[in-house]
């Protein structure tokens, strides 16, 4: 299912993603540099259990109803969101800031080819245009140094192919399972959570995290970030469960250019024209994005219908076609599309013809 503005929900997700993730992107950034938090497994715990408590809630409240889902489908989901984190961050540590922006732009032609080999889908050549755009702006705005070595080249390579198979699997399962984001949220959150936990010996430093106070701002901060991680849960499975992994990737380089927008006039960071003109390049594509799907190009929906006036207007020419065969005799035989018009001035000619002969 593609991209629909009518659907309210859709729309709602969407910005109620945007929301989020700009809320948790600023609640994480006080965390680390005012409260010297800086144990981001540790936090993504806090987040995703945090989530299952608030669904486990929901559920409790009969805002949802309960639909079980076998082990089977599950786990490409939880895995697939434990693996992007892991290698994501490890990206980000054997890599400039540079590279690992340029890696993640990389998401988009993985995305791509990742659903054509496993699921035969295409994108069409006007939304593959618009996507042009879109990541060379960001790529433009963001991407500045870049340094890497094979290292972490490898783990930037494992960490887009599983970020790309999480937002497939998301997706993918949500449609088979026919079920909601708070439905499928409740199975995979405890799973996340646990191995986030199970993660945090190797990318947290524990010994430092005796250090930090905890104070009632800090716990405050948290539980508001953890607030917004909900938010973000949810509505990246609506979104993902509602449209298609590439347009969940064309929203999240929609919340980049948002973010620096903010910073820009919230926090009073200064930007060269570099950034502005990337902004600018990325905004235009994204428009050109979100038109083209509001017009239907290139989604299921409008192929389904160019197929069903196609085979009409076979239908009608094989129509015409037979009929032709009837009046003048001979045979039926397939041949190109008739014209209506055509064939009722034939008709009159043959007509006029035997009239003379008489």
């Amino acid at each position: 299912m593609d991209m629909n503005l009518g659907d309210l929900s859709v729309v709602g997700g969407m910005v109620a993603n945007v929301v989020s993730v700009v809320g948790v992107v600023i609640a994480n950034k006080y965390i680390v540099t005012e409260d010297n938090f800086n144990f981001m497994i540790l936090l993504s715990f806090l987040h995703f259990t945090s989530t299952y408590i608030a669904t486990s809630t929901l559920l409790r409240f009969k805002v949802f109803i309960f639909k079980p889902a076998p082990l089977s489908s599950v786990l490409p989901v939880a895995i697939g969101s434990l693996l992007s984190v892991a290698f994501m961050n490890l990206n980000l540590a054997h890599n400039s800031v540079g590279f690992y922006q340029l890696s993640k732009l990389a998401c988009i032609p993985v995305t791509i080819t990742l659903e054509y080999l496993f699921y035969h889908k295409t994108v069409s050549w006007p939304i593959l245009l618009t996507l042009i755009p879109i990541t060379f702006g960001v790529g433009l705005a963001t991407v500045n140094d870049v340094t890497v070595t094979m290292k972490g080249l490898t783990y930037a390579t494992c960490a887009v192919v599983a970020t790309a198979l999480a937002q497939i699997f998301t997706s993918t399962y949500q449609k088979e399972l026919d079920c909601n984001a708070l439905q499928l949220l409740i199975h995979t959150a405890p799973i996340i959570s646990f191995g986030m936990f199970c993660m945090i010996p190797f990318f947290d430093d524990i010994g430092n995290l005796q250090d930090v106070p905890i104070t009632i701002p800090l716990f405050g901060h948290l539980l508001l970030s953890c607030l917004f991680a909900f938010g973000v849960n949810v509505s990246n499975y609506l979104v993902l469960g509602k449209t298609s992994p590439l347009t969940y990737q064309v929203l999240g380089h929609m919340k980049t250019i948002l973010i620096f927008l903010l910073g820009f006039l919230v926090f009073s960071q200064k930007y060269n024209m570099k950034i502005i003109a990337g902004i600018s390049i990325a905004l235009i594509g994204v428009i050109l994005y979100t038109e083209l799907k509001r017009r239907g190009v290139g989604s299921a929906k409008a192929n389904k219908i160019r197929a069903s006036i196609d085979f009409s207007n076979n239908q009608k020419s094989d129509v015409c076609s037979e009929e032709r065969a009837k009046l003048f005799g001979g045979e039926y035989e397939e041949s190109e599309p008739i014209d209506i018009v055509e064939l009722h001035q034939e008709t009159n000619d043959r007509l006029s013809t035997k009239e003379s002969n008489y």
